[in-house]
Protein backbone atom coordinates (compact mmCIF):
# COMPACT_ATOMS: atom_id res chain seq x y z
CA UNK A 1 0.00 0.00 0.00
CA UNK A 2 1.38 3.38 -0.71
CA UNK A 3 0.11 6.26 1.82
CA UNK A 4 -0.77 9.67 0.88
CA UNK A 5 -2.46 12.80 2.22
CA UNK A 6 -4.51 16.13 0.66
CA UNK A 7 -5.61 19.01 2.14
CA UNK A 8 -9.17 19.62 2.69
CA UNK A 9 -10.46 22.48 3.83
CA UNK A 10 -8.11 23.31 6.90
CA UNK A 11 -7.15 19.87 7.64
CA UNK A 12 -6.11 16.81 5.38
CA UNK A 13 -7.52 13.60 3.84
CA UNK A 14 -5.18 11.02 4.03
CA UNK A 15 -5.51 7.38 2.11
CA UNK A 16 -3.76 4.60 0.76
CA UNK A 17 -3.76 3.13 -2.84
CA UNK A 18 -3.69 -0.33 -3.52
CA UNK A 19 -0.20 -2.09 -4.57
CA UNK A 20 -1.04 -3.07 -7.72
CA UNK A 21 -2.50 0.49 -8.94
CA UNK A 22 0.36 2.51 -10.58
CA UNK A 23 0.69 6.06 -9.35
CA UNK A 24 2.07 9.16 -10.09
CA UNK A 25 1.80 12.72 -8.57
CA UNK A 26 1.25 15.53 -10.72
CA UNK A 27 2.91 18.67 -10.28
CA UNK A 28 3.77 22.06 -11.11
CA UNK A 29 7.34 24.09 -11.89
CA UNK A 30 6.03 26.93 -9.32
CA UNK A 31 9.46 29.27 -9.48
CA UNK A 32 10.44 31.13 -6.37
CA UNK A 33 9.51 34.27 -4.70
CA UNK A 34 10.75 37.82 -6.00
CA UNK A 35 12.34 40.83 -3.82
CA UNK A 36 8.87 42.73 -4.63
CA UNK A 37 10.14 45.88 -4.65
CA UNK A 38 12.91 45.45 -6.38
CA UNK A 39 10.34 43.21 -8.94
CA UNK A 40 7.26 45.85 -9.33
CA UNK A 41 10.44 49.05 -9.90
CA UNK A 42 11.78 46.83 -12.58
CA UNK A 43 8.53 46.02 -14.28
CA UNK A 44 6.88 49.77 -14.18
CA UNK A 45 10.70 50.97 -15.89
CA UNK A 46 10.80 48.13 -18.49
CA UNK A 47 7.23 47.91 -19.54
CA UNK A 48 5.64 45.93 -21.95
CA UNK A 49 4.63 47.66 -24.92
CA UNK A 50 4.23 50.55 -23.29
CA UNK A 51 6.04 53.90 -21.98
CA UNK A 52 7.57 53.45 -18.34
CA UNK A 53 5.25 54.20 -16.13
CA UNK A 54 6.70 57.33 -14.78
CA UNK A 55 6.98 58.88 -18.41
CA UNK A 56 3.46 57.31 -18.66
CA UNK A 57 2.22 59.31 -16.17
CA UNK A 58 3.81 62.90 -17.15
CA UNK A 59 0.60 63.85 -19.28
CA UNK A 60 -1.88 62.75 -17.12
CA UNK A 61 -3.42 64.82 -13.49
CA UNK A 62 -6.38 62.63 -12.35
CA UNK A 63 -6.05 58.78 -12.24
CA UNK A 64 -8.16 56.33 -11.77
CA UNK A 65 -6.72 52.89 -10.03
CA UNK A 66 -8.88 49.45 -11.10
CA UNK A 67 -8.28 46.78 -8.28
CA UNK A 68 -9.76 43.06 -7.95
CA UNK A 69 -12.49 43.09 -5.14
CA UNK A 70 -11.75 40.68 -2.09
CA UNK A 71 -12.18 37.47 -4.13
CA UNK A 72 -9.27 38.01 -6.50
CA UNK A 73 -5.69 38.67 -4.15
CA UNK A 74 -3.08 40.66 -6.10
CA UNK A 75 -0.81 41.13 -3.87
CA UNK A 76 -2.14 45.36 -4.05
CA UNK A 77 -2.04 45.44 -0.22
CA UNK A 78 1.95 45.58 -0.32
CA UNK A 79 2.42 46.66 -4.11
CA UNK A 80 0.27 49.73 -4.36
CA UNK A 81 1.42 51.78 -1.31
CA UNK A 82 4.67 51.47 -3.25
CA UNK A 83 3.77 52.89 -6.64
CA UNK A 84 1.97 55.30 -4.72
CA UNK A 85 5.15 56.67 -3.24
CA UNK A 86 7.52 56.13 -6.13
CA UNK A 87 4.86 57.43 -9.12
CA UNK A 88 1.26 58.65 -7.14
CA UNK A 89 1.94 61.05 -4.51
CA UNK A 90 1.09 64.02 -6.59
CA UNK A 91 -2.04 62.73 -8.51
CA UNK A 92 -5.38 63.30 -7.99
CA UNK A 93 -6.46 59.55 -7.50
CA UNK A 94 -9.71 57.55 -7.05
CA UNK A 95 -9.65 53.99 -6.39
CA UNK A 96 -12.61 51.87 -8.14
CA UNK A 97 -13.25 47.85 -6.44
CA UNK A 98 -13.84 45.79 -9.51
CA UNK A 99 -17.20 43.83 -8.09
CA UNK A 100 -18.69 42.83 -11.17
CA UNK A 101 -21.79 41.23 -9.93
CA UNK A 102 -20.32 40.18 -6.56
CA UNK A 103 -21.62 41.22 -3.19
CA UNK A 104 -20.50 44.60 -1.56
CA UNK A 105 -17.32 44.92 0.53
CA UNK A 106 -16.94 46.08 3.97
CA UNK A 107 -14.74 48.66 5.37
CA UNK A 108 -12.14 46.29 6.25
CA UNK A 109 -12.24 44.10 3.01
CA UNK A 110 -11.57 47.11 1.63
CA UNK A 111 -9.23 48.00 3.57
CA UNK A 112 -6.99 44.64 3.72
CA UNK A 113 -6.77 45.05 -0.32
CA UNK A 114 -5.14 48.68 -0.99
CA UNK A 115 -3.56 48.62 2.36
CA UNK A 116 -5.14 50.49 5.49
CA UNK A 117 -2.57 53.86 4.86
CA UNK A 118 -4.29 54.26 0.48
CA UNK A 119 -7.66 53.67 2.28
CA UNK A 120 -7.22 56.62 4.52
CA UNK A 121 -6.35 59.08 1.66
CA UNK A 122 -7.31 57.60 -1.59
CA UNK A 123 -11.33 57.86 -1.97
CA UNK A 124 -12.66 54.21 -2.68
CA UNK A 125 -15.87 53.22 -3.94
CA UNK A 126 -17.01 49.52 -5.23
CA UNK A 127 -18.34 49.09 -8.35
CA UNK A 128 -22.54 48.78 -8.77
CA UNK A 129 -23.31 46.38 -11.62
CA UNK A 130 -27.36 47.60 -11.11
CA UNK A 131 -27.03 51.37 -10.90
CA UNK A 132 -27.73 52.79 -14.59
CA UNK A 133 -26.51 56.22 -12.93
CA UNK A 134 -23.10 54.57 -12.00
CA UNK A 135 -22.64 53.50 -16.21
CA UNK A 136 -22.08 55.16 -19.03
CA UNK A 137 -22.19 54.03 -22.90
CA UNK A 138 -19.36 53.10 -24.90
CA UNK A 139 -20.71 51.40 -27.91
CA UNK A 140 -21.23 48.21 -29.36
CA UNK A 141 -19.07 45.41 -30.20
CA UNK A 142 -19.26 43.84 -33.81
CA UNK A 143 -21.66 40.78 -32.31
CA UNK A 144 -24.20 43.72 -30.77
CA UNK A 145 -23.22 43.65 -27.23
CA UNK A 146 -23.68 47.02 -25.52
CA UNK A 147 -20.87 47.76 -23.44
CA UNK A 148 -21.62 49.94 -20.18
CA UNK A 149 -18.74 50.47 -17.64
CA UNK A 150 -18.65 52.75 -15.09
CA UNK A 151 -18.63 56.44 -15.66
CA UNK A 152 -15.39 56.81 -13.39
CA UNK A 153 -13.42 55.64 -16.65
CA UNK A 154 -14.64 58.63 -18.76
CA UNK A 155 -14.16 61.09 -15.37
CA UNK A 156 -10.18 60.04 -15.48
CA UNK A 157 -7.26 61.07 -17.43
CA UNK A 158 -6.19 57.97 -17.40
CA UNK A 159 -6.66 54.18 -15.38
CA UNK A 160 -4.20 52.02 -13.78
CA UNK A 161 -5.60 48.43 -14.51
CA UNK A 162 -4.19 45.52 -11.97
CA UNK A 163 -4.91 42.16 -11.51
CA UNK A 164 -3.78 38.58 -10.61
CA UNK A 165 -3.09 36.11 -13.35
CA UNK A 166 -4.39 32.52 -12.86
CA UNK A 167 -6.68 29.99 -14.90
CA UNK A 168 -9.82 30.63 -15.75
CA UNK A 169 -12.84 28.07 -16.96
CA UNK A 170 -14.61 30.20 -19.35
CA UNK A 171 -11.78 33.30 -20.34
CA UNK A 172 -8.72 31.20 -20.01
CA UNK A 173 -7.19 33.46 -17.80
CA UNK A 174 -7.89 35.89 -15.11
CA UNK A 175 -5.99 38.68 -14.39
CA UNK A 176 -6.62 42.69 -15.37
CA UNK A 177 -8.00 42.53 -18.37
CA UNK A 178 -10.98 40.73 -16.06
CA UNK A 179 -11.24 43.85 -13.81
CA UNK A 180 -12.54 45.56 -16.47
CA UNK A 181 -14.82 42.97 -18.12
CA UNK A 182 -16.70 41.66 -16.24
CA UNK A 183 -15.18 44.04 -13.20
CA UNK A 184 -16.54 46.98 -13.29
CA UNK A 185 -19.47 46.28 -16.02
CA UNK A 186 -22.95 47.27 -16.16
CA UNK A 187 -24.74 43.63 -15.21
CA UNK A 188 -26.77 43.32 -18.98
CA UNK A 189 -22.89 43.48 -20.35
CA UNK A 190 -21.64 41.48 -17.67
CA UNK A 191 -24.36 38.14 -18.97
CA UNK A 192 -23.45 39.84 -22.60
CA UNK A 193 -19.72 38.41 -22.05
CA UNK A 194 -20.53 34.75 -20.18
CA UNK A 195 -22.95 34.54 -23.31
CA UNK A 196 -20.25 34.30 -25.61
CA UNK A 197 -19.07 31.04 -24.46
CA UNK A 198 -21.92 28.95 -26.17
CA UNK A 199 -21.55 28.34 -30.06
CA UNK A 200 -23.20 31.13 -32.31
CA UNK A 201 -24.52 28.29 -34.75
CA UNK A 202 -25.21 25.20 -33.01
CA UNK A 203 -25.52 24.09 -29.22
CA UNK A 204 -23.51 23.77 -26.97
CA UNK A 205 -20.09 25.54 -25.53
CA UNK A 206 -17.46 26.64 -27.60
CA UNK A 207 -14.60 24.68 -27.71
CA UNK A 208 -12.25 26.84 -26.77
CA UNK A 209 -14.03 28.86 -24.27
CA UNK A 210 -12.08 27.23 -21.31
CA UNK A 211 -8.94 27.26 -19.30
CA UNK A 212 -5.45 28.17 -20.24
CA UNK A 213 -6.77 29.38 -23.75
CA UNK A 214 -6.77 33.04 -25.09
CA UNK A 215 -6.88 32.26 -29.26
CA UNK A 216 -9.90 31.69 -30.57
CA UNK A 217 -11.40 31.89 -26.61
CA UNK A 218 -14.66 33.71 -27.92
CA UNK A 219 -14.90 35.46 -24.47
CA UNK A 220 -11.79 36.74 -24.22
CA UNK A 221 -11.92 38.24 -27.70
CA UNK A 222 -15.16 39.79 -26.88
CA UNK A 223 -13.34 41.31 -23.97
CA UNK A 224 -10.54 42.82 -25.84
CA UNK A 225 -13.10 44.08 -28.43
CA UNK A 226 -15.07 45.93 -25.62
CA UNK A 227 -11.86 46.97 -24.18
CA UNK A 228 -11.14 48.59 -28.00
CA UNK A 229 -13.55 50.57 -27.58
CA UNK A 230 -12.07 52.64 -24.68
CA UNK A 231 -10.55 56.01 -25.07
CA UNK A 232 -9.34 56.48 -21.67
CA UNK A 233 -5.33 55.52 -21.29
CA UNK A 234 -4.76 52.34 -19.60
CA UNK A 235 -1.81 51.00 -17.97
CA UNK A 236 -1.82 46.99 -17.32
CA UNK A 237 -0.25 45.44 -13.98
CA UNK A 238 -0.26 41.80 -13.64
CA UNK A 239 0.75 40.22 -10.69
CA UNK A 240 1.29 36.06 -10.08
CA UNK A 241 0.92 35.63 -6.50
CA UNK A 242 1.52 32.08 -4.41
CA UNK A 243 -0.64 30.31 -1.69
CA UNK A 244 1.35 32.53 0.79
CA UNK A 245 0.74 36.02 -1.02
CA UNK A 246 4.43 36.31 -2.09
CA UNK A 247 5.28 37.88 -5.55
CA UNK A 248 6.13 35.54 -8.19
CA UNK A 249 6.14 37.55 -11.00
CA UNK A 250 4.86 40.73 -12.56
CA UNK A 251 3.38 41.86 -15.93
CA UNK A 252 2.93 45.51 -16.32
CA UNK A 253 2.31 47.57 -20.09
CA UNK A 254 0.14 47.50 -22.76
CA UNK A 255 -3.40 46.00 -21.60
CA UNK A 256 -3.25 43.14 -24.39
CA UNK A 257 0.28 42.15 -24.64
CA UNK A 258 1.08 42.64 -21.02
CA UNK A 259 -1.57 40.57 -20.35
CA UNK A 260 -0.74 38.04 -23.13
CA UNK A 261 2.87 37.84 -21.82
CA UNK A 262 2.03 36.97 -18.47
CA UNK A 263 -0.63 34.20 -19.75
CA UNK A 264 2.12 32.86 -21.83
CA UNK A 265 4.90 32.51 -18.63
CA UNK A 266 1.67 31.21 -15.84
CA UNK A 267 0.66 28.53 -18.37
CA UNK A 268 4.75 27.65 -19.03
CA UNK A 269 4.89 27.09 -15.16
CA UNK A 270 1.38 26.10 -13.95
CA UNK A 271 0.56 23.85 -17.14
CA UNK A 272 1.11 20.32 -17.12
CA UNK A 273 1.23 17.73 -19.51
CA UNK A 274 0.57 14.18 -19.28
CA UNK A 275 2.00 10.90 -20.73
CA UNK A 276 -1.15 9.34 -21.57
CA UNK A 277 -4.76 9.68 -19.39
CA UNK A 278 -5.32 7.95 -16.62
CA UNK A 279 -8.27 5.50 -15.30
CA UNK A 280 -8.29 7.19 -11.73
CA UNK A 281 -7.85 10.74 -10.80
CA UNK A 282 -7.55 12.12 -7.32
CA UNK A 283 -7.36 15.49 -7.36
CA UNK A 284 -7.59 18.18 -4.45
CA UNK A 285 -8.43 22.04 -4.57
CA UNK A 286 -5.58 22.88 -2.52
CA UNK A 287 -7.61 23.50 0.83
CA UNK A 288 -9.50 26.05 2.44
CA UNK A 289 -10.69 28.67 1.20
CA UNK A 290 -10.24 27.03 -2.83
CA UNK A 291 -12.70 24.86 -1.64
CA UNK A 292 -15.15 26.73 0.49
CA UNK A 293 -17.65 25.78 -1.68
CA UNK A 294 -18.92 23.62 -4.43
CA UNK A 295 -18.54 26.51 -6.90
CA UNK A 296 -14.66 27.44 -5.91
CA UNK A 297 -13.93 23.51 -5.91
CA UNK A 298 -15.23 23.16 -9.36
CA UNK A 299 -12.27 24.95 -10.63
CA UNK A 300 -10.14 21.46 -9.80
CA UNK A 301 -12.90 19.32 -11.55
CA UNK A 302 -11.76 21.74 -14.46
CA UNK A 303 -8.26 21.76 -14.36
CA UNK A 304 -8.02 17.88 -13.80
CA UNK A 305 -10.17 16.64 -16.12
CA UNK A 306 -7.77 16.38 -18.87
CA UNK A 307 -5.98 13.95 -16.94
CA UNK A 308 -8.88 11.76 -16.91
CA UNK A 309 -9.89 8.80 -19.89
CA UNK A 310 -13.67 8.89 -20.79
CA UNK A 311 -15.68 6.74 -18.68
CA UNK A 312 -12.73 6.88 -15.96
CA UNK A 313 -13.17 7.80 -12.31
CA UNK A 314 -12.31 10.99 -10.54
CA UNK A 315 -11.84 11.90 -6.86
CA UNK A 316 -12.74 15.37 -6.17
CA UNK A 317 -11.00 16.31 -2.73
CA UNK A 318 -12.95 20.10 -1.17
CA UNK A 319 -14.90 20.36 1.76
CA UNK A 320 -17.07 23.01 0.63
CA UNK A 321 -17.68 23.82 4.18
CA UNK A 322 -19.95 27.17 3.31
CA UNK A 323 -22.23 24.77 0.87
CA UNK A 324 -23.29 24.84 -2.73
CA UNK A 325 -21.83 28.53 -3.17
CA UNK A 326 -25.38 29.85 -4.05
CA UNK A 327 -28.49 29.23 -2.89
CA UNK A 328 -29.97 28.82 -6.10
CA UNK A 329 -27.48 26.16 -7.88
CA UNK A 330 -28.79 23.10 -7.40
CA UNK A 331 -32.22 23.84 -9.40
CA UNK A 332 -30.63 23.95 -12.65
CA UNK A 333 -29.91 20.59 -12.31
CA UNK A 334 -33.59 19.88 -12.57
CA UNK A 335 -33.63 19.69 -16.13
CA UNK A 336 -33.89 16.01 -17.25
CA UNK A 337 -31.19 16.06 -20.08
CA UNK A 338 -27.80 18.51 -20.64
CA UNK A 339 -29.15 19.47 -23.92
CA UNK A 340 -33.04 20.32 -22.20
CA UNK A 341 -30.54 22.07 -19.58
CA UNK A 342 -28.38 24.59 -22.23
CA UNK A 343 -31.02 26.97 -23.53
CA UNK A 344 -31.79 27.86 -20.59
CA UNK A 345 -28.60 28.39 -19.63
CA UNK A 346 -27.45 30.35 -22.91
CA UNK A 347 -30.12 32.83 -21.74
CA UNK A 348 -29.73 32.79 -17.69
CA UNK A 349 -29.19 35.97 -15.53
CA UNK A 350 -27.77 34.15 -13.41
CA UNK A 351 -23.55 33.84 -14.03
CA UNK A 352 -23.27 30.75 -11.71
CA UNK A 353 -26.03 29.31 -13.80
CA UNK A 354 -23.15 27.75 -16.47
CA UNK A 355 -21.07 26.57 -13.50
CA UNK A 356 -23.76 24.09 -12.96
CA UNK A 357 -23.86 23.52 -17.09
CA UNK A 358 -19.72 23.12 -17.36
CA UNK A 359 -20.26 20.34 -13.98
CA UNK A 360 -23.22 18.76 -15.80
CA UNK A 361 -20.51 17.55 -18.70
CA UNK A 362 -18.22 17.10 -16.69
CA UNK A 363 -20.38 14.49 -14.95
CA UNK A 364 -21.06 13.08 -18.21
CA UNK A 365 -17.66 12.85 -19.39
CA UNK A 366 -16.60 10.58 -16.44
CA UNK A 367 -17.36 9.28 -13.00
CA UNK A 368 -17.03 11.89 -10.27
CA UNK A 369 -16.88 11.17 -6.45
CA UNK A 370 -16.80 14.23 -4.32
CA UNK A 371 -15.06 14.07 -0.91
CA UNK A 372 -17.11 16.78 0.75
CA UNK A 373 -19.08 17.95 3.90
CA UNK A 374 -22.03 18.04 1.32
CA UNK A 375 -25.75 16.30 1.58
CA UNK A 376 -25.25 12.91 -0.12
CA UNK A 377 -28.57 13.42 -1.37
CA UNK A 378 -27.34 17.10 -2.91
CA UNK A 379 -24.41 15.91 -4.39
CA UNK A 380 -26.06 12.80 -6.47
CA UNK A 381 -28.76 15.29 -7.48
CA UNK A 382 -25.82 17.00 -9.44
CA UNK A 383 -24.66 13.63 -11.48
CA UNK A 384 -21.67 12.89 -9.13
CA UNK A 385 -21.11 10.33 -6.40
CA UNK A 386 -20.93 11.30 -2.53
CA UNK A 387 -18.06 9.82 -0.27
CA UNK A 388 -16.77 10.89 3.26
CA UNK A 389 -13.33 9.82 2.92
CA UNK A 390 -11.09 9.20 -0.24
CA UNK A 391 -10.54 5.94 0.91
CA UNK A 392 -13.97 5.38 1.14
CA UNK A 393 -13.79 6.82 -2.86
CA UNK A 394 -10.49 4.70 -3.50
CA UNK A 395 -12.68 1.54 -2.58
CA UNK A 396 -15.69 1.74 -4.57
CA UNK A 397 -13.61 2.03 -7.33
CA UNK A 398 -11.66 -0.76 -6.24
CA UNK A 399 -14.69 -2.59 -6.16
CA UNK A 400 -16.03 -1.50 -9.34
CA UNK A 401 -12.68 -2.05 -11.85
CA UNK A 402 -12.17 -5.37 -9.59
CA UNK A 403 -8.53 -7.13 -9.18
CA UNK A 404 -7.42 -8.37 -12.58
CA UNK A 405 -7.09 -4.56 -13.78
CA UNK A 406 -3.67 -2.80 -13.27
CA UNK A 407 -5.11 1.30 -13.52
CA UNK A 408 -3.12 4.24 -14.05
CA UNK A 409 -3.66 6.94 -11.32
CA UNK A 410 -2.89 10.33 -11.20
CA UNK A 411 -2.60 12.52 -7.47
CA UNK A 412 -2.86 16.06 -8.06
CA UNK A 413 -2.28 17.96 -4.80
CA UNK A 414 -3.25 21.51 -5.61
CA UNK A 415 -6.27 21.35 -8.70
CA UNK A 416 -7.43 25.01 -8.68
CA UNK A 417 -3.88 26.66 -9.18
CA UNK A 418 -2.48 23.41 -11.86
CA UNK A 419 -4.02 22.81 -15.22
CA UNK A 420 -3.25 19.42 -16.91
CA UNK A 421 -3.01 20.23 -20.82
Amino acid sequence: MKSYKLKYGNTYQSFELPSQWDSEILTYREPGPLPAQEALINSLKNPIDAKPLDIWLKDFKKILIICPDITRYSGLDYLLPLIYERFLRDKDLRVIFALGNHRKQTDEERMGIISETLFKIIPNVDHDCFDPDALSFFGRTSSGLEVLLNKMLVETDAAIVTGSINFHYLAGFGGGRKSIFPGIAGYETILGIHSKVFNRDKPGKHEKAKSGILKGNPMHEEIMEGIALIRTPMFLINTVIDDKKNLLNIFSGDLRTAHETGCAWYLEHFGVRVRQKADIVIVSSGGFPKDINFIQTHKAIEHGLNAVSENGYMIVVGRCEDGLGNADFLRWFEYPTIEDMEPHVRTSDKVYSQTAYATRLKARYCNIILVSDLDGEMVKKMGITPARTVQEAIDSIRHAIGPKKRPLCYIIPNGSNMLVQ
